[in-house]
């Protein structure tokens, strides 16, 4: 048997600190490979507010983050403030909503006399079937690749199933659509190192035995599988006031628990 021994050749940039090599960027074949000190908390879109407690200081980019909970648990109130604070540094926010649920006065209030300047920074789309939603996500895509210049840090689905429950399909279908789209989101989160939001809706599981339902979220496994950070939101019997709960992170233990409001002015 002959051996054939073939050498490849790595070009490798080092630098050299306090006497100690460090591999700071490896090109294989085009490819670069980051090291530890390169990602940090500048990949964070803090909300400014209580919530980013529980968010380890923001809404992460590079990976899908979910919010679920019942109608008016204040998840677009949510994505509506996180849009405003990207906006506010004049990065582009792209909007998708699909229930509806944006409110021009509802930013207006959280922006006060900076709301031109900032709605020129927010690009909404607003499909108006389960189809049109995937379509937008390639639209989103598409003009992503030819609009570098335009500075984009967040893409908002604003439910990712209003138009997936109310689609008459088999959920077979649905729920190969629904990954699909899912997919193309953590791509698109990846590819342009942005963040992005899914507000989620839930529906009570009921049990074979007279136990009290359970309260899950649409999609199953899918959305759950998709997204890396996982918030439940919840209302309390105080006006205003609601509690987020951790349901996956990957720095934060499942089950910490926040109080944050929601004022006039914005989540506090």
């Amino acid at each position: 048997m002959i051996k054939i021994k073939i050498k490849i050749k790595i070009k490798i940039k080092l630098i050299n600190i306090k006497n100690n090599k460090i591999y700071h960027i490896k090109k294989i074949k085009g490819k670069t490979m980051k090291t530890l000190n390169k990602i940090g908390n500048s990949k964070k879109i803090p909300t400014n507010s209580s919530i980013d407690e529980i968010l380890n200081g923001g809404i992460e980019k590079g990976i899908i983050t979910q919010i679920f909970g019942p109608p008016g648990s204040g998840k677009t109130n949510i994505a509506l403030q996180l849009s405003v604070e990207v906006a506010k540094t004049g990065r582009k926010v792209i909007y998708i909503d699909t229930e509806g649920g944006i409110s021009v006065d509802r930013i207006q209030q959280i922006a006060k006399d900076r709301f031109d300047e900032i709605a020129n920074n927010i690009i909404i789309l607003e499909p108006t079937d389960f189809d049109e939603q995937y379509d937008d996500l390639i639209i989103v895509e598409t003009w992503l690749k030819n609009n570098k210049e335009e500075k984009v840090d967040l893409v908002i689905l604003d439910s990712a199933v209003a138009l997936y429950r109310s689609d008459d399909r088999k959920s077979s279908i649905l729920n190969k659509n629904l990954g699909m789209q899912m997919k193309q989101l953590s791509a698109i989160a990846r590819k342009y190192n942005l963040a992005v939001l899914v507000t989620n809706q839930i529906y009570s599981s009921f049990g074979d035995d007279n136990t009290e339902p359970s309260i899950k979220a649409v999609g199953g496994t899918t959305l759950q599988y998709w997204s890396k950070v996982i918030i439940q939101l919840e209302k309390t019997g105080m006006i205003g006031q609601r509690i987020a709960t951790v349901k996956r992170h990957n720095s934060l233990a499942e089950g910490k628990i926040i109080n944050f409001l929601i004022t006039q002015d914005g989540i506090r």
